[in-house]
């Protein structure tokens, strides 16, 4: 593995991250929790500096972040908040997913 794709997995886990402290701020209003991914976000960005400093290809780098973060974000949104989706959604996101094969 290329140190830009380790920095980019960085960048999707540390989102991921501060997204699941976002949701708990939005349904507990928190402020430790809105601190909490306002800090994950930020070490988030670093680690995104870090992988273009590491010649990552901004075309492709950003498409497997954005499907990735997608991807992970409905995971995490129907396994710990019973978040459902549409068929229509549904499909979407197995496109996204044949994107993300087709990127790698």
């Amino acid at each position: 593995m290329k140190s830009w794709q380790i920095f980019l997995l960085g960048l999707i886990i540390l989102e991921a991250l501060a997204d699941i402290f976002l949701k708990y701020f939005s349904l507990n209003n928190k402020i430790y929790l809105a601190i909490l991914s306002i800090v994950f976000y930020i070490m988030a960005n670093i680690s995104w500096i870090f992988s273009m400093k590491s010649n990552s290809n901004l075309t492709i780098g950003a498409n497997i972040f954005s499907v990735s973060s997608g991807i992970l974000a409905m995971i995490i949104g129907m396994g710990l908040f019973s978040e459902t989706i549409t068929i229509k959604q549904g499909i979407g996101i197995f496109l996204g997913t044949l994107s993300l094969i087709l990127l790698l």
